[in-house]
């Protein structure tokens, strides 16, 4: 009796056993054929392993580039998954009426478990409407504050350089990343976090998001490591929270009070950007999601423009020797003092694109941000079946020789004040995609090129920068931003 209820059991194993491993095959056959006329590392087409391996790996923008390279555009690399560095596709997508939306990536980025975002939400009705009630905020249109709140900030870091470094070496990084945290936070809530003050990563934020960083880049692209991570238990055993005393809490706790003090009977008037969004009638949770999100979302991908900016006029001296002259020559002509106004800096040609260059080299954000069509689409006389997943490689697409020429590798600020006015647009219009396109395209694109501009200029107009040594490189990885130190540089007070 017992050896017959043991070989039962058995057949029973055995019969499970062959079922799973049918079903492992049969799903590797569908998910193969679902987009076999896409070519792309073999691997690829059967599972998402070969992409979460280069995420781990801190190397995926340039495996996506080795792929487009290889297989063409678009490259798979998922088996529902595509990649590509046609900014007129990635255009397309997000055009007003197209059969594209946001895909499951846009998941991972509700960053509080309470409420989407403008950024978050994949309901086309309920972005339209956060984007309309918000981009007044975003844009300066209603806050006549947006531009001294930045101004005072460009005087601290100015300061900070001025009188703690005064010529000894200094990390451009952490004084990039302390400048850009405390614009944001200024903006989002009406005051400053401190860092330039305390020239120090407060709460340790900067090493804990880093890490933060890593996480997000798997769970947006893996729906089993979102499962995980999503769990109620987990959330409430490892998500950031107000009593926290390092890491992101304690910047969750400083939006949390700030947004507190707009609403109740005796709730703050101000006319700034959260004060925008209570007169438009968001929640007291829905200001809190979204004013934090510009700290989340912003904070990273302007610090790496501002960082790179600094660095690559120091190791250009021709490009540095041409923007310090616009500027001096505009600072002769009486540009306004103590910090120059973004208006004015739009009549300064060449220190436009000197920053759109260091966006188009060092693109801001890299994550996939994919769109999916659900029911099919035909662009350029590719067909792409429902259930297709597109996503773009930024450092692919701002090296397109097809648009910026065969040195399309380099730093070279010229290329695009060169040919003539069509040339020019389509350049303009590529790099532009940085912040994505059409009704997709990033609210905060305003904010961060005031910030750019402004600090560059006063930047340049207040110091002499160096590399403190030439002979050591960056220290950088690849988590969805680019985080980077070790760019260490010397600034000389010119003024």
């Amino acid at each position: 009796m017992a050896m017959t209820d043991l070989l039962k059991t058995s057949n029973v194993l055995a019969s499970l056993l062959v079922l799973l491993l049918s079903y492992t095959i049969i799903g590797a056959i569908v998910n193969y054929a679902k987009l076999r006329q896409f070519k792309g590392p073999r691997a690829a087409a059967f599972s998402r392993a070969w992409l979460f391996w280069e995420e781990c790996s801190a190397r995926l923008p340039e495996s996506q580039r080795r792929a487009l390279r290889q297989y063409g555009s678009p490259a798979r690399i998922g088996p529902d998954l595509l990649v590509t560095d046609d900014p007129e596709l990635i255009r397309h997508m997000s055009a007003p009426g197209s059969r594209w939306t946001r895909s499951h990536w846009y998941d991972a980025m509700k960053m509080d478990p309470r409420i989407d975002t403008v950024f978050s939400t994949r309901d086309e009705q309920l972005h339209t409407e956060l984007k309309a009630k918000e981009a007044g905020g975003y844009n300066g249109r209603d806050i006549a504050s947006l531009e001294p709140d930045i101004d005072a900030r460009v005087g601290d870091m100015l300061y900070l350089v001025r009188n703690t470094y005064n010529g000894l070496p200094m990390d451009m990084a952490n004084i990039a990343r302390f400048f850009t945290l405390d614009v944001l936070s200024t903006v989002a809530f009406g005051s400053p976090f401190g860092f330039m003050a305390a020239n120090d990563d407060l709460w340790g934020y900067n090493k804990l998001n880093a890490s933060f960083m890593v996480v997000l880049g798997l769970q947006a692209n893996h729906s089993s490591v979102y499962n995980f991570f999503t769990q109620p238990w987990l959330q409430a055993l490892a998500a950031p929270k107000v009593t926290d005393k390092s890491g992101i809490g304690p910047a969750l706790a400083f939006a949390r009070k700030a947004v507190a003090e707009r609403y109740g009977p005796d709730g703050k008037v101000k006319n700034d950007m959260l004060g925008h969004f209570v007169d438009k009638g968001l929640s007291q949770v829905q200001c809190e999601a979204e004013a934090f999100l510009q700290i989340i979302a912003g904070s990273d991908s302007t610090t790496g423009v501002m960082r790179n900016v600094i660095w690559m006029l120091a190791g250009s001296p021709p490009t540095y020797a041409r923007l310090r002259a616009e500027v001096d020559a505009a600072v002769e002509a009486g540009v306004t003092r103590p910090v120059v106004k973004y208006a004015e800096t739009s009549k300064l040609p060449y220190l436009r694109a000197v920053v759109q260059e260091t966006i188009r080299i060092f693109p801001p954000l890299f994550g996939l941000k994919s769109k999916v069509t659900l029911s099919g689409d035909i662009f350029k006389g590719i067909y792409y079946p429902p259930g297709t997943e597109v996503c773009d490689c930024n450092e692919a697409v701002m090296r397109n020789k097809d648009v910026f020429g065969e040195d399309a590798e380099y730093f070279r600020p010229e290329r695009l004040l060169e040919g003539d006015e069509v040339s020019r647009r389509t350049r303009q219009q590529t790099i532009d995609t940085s912040f994505g396109a059409g009704r997709f395209q990033c609210l905060g694109k305003h904010i961060a090129m005031m910030e750019l501009h402004k600090a560059t200029f006063e930047m340049i107009r207040a110091f002499d920068f160096q590399i403190a040594d030439p002979t050591k490189g960056i220290e950088s990885i690849a988590h969805n931003v680019h985080i980077a130190s070790g760019l260490n540089m010397i600034a000389r007070p010119r003024i």
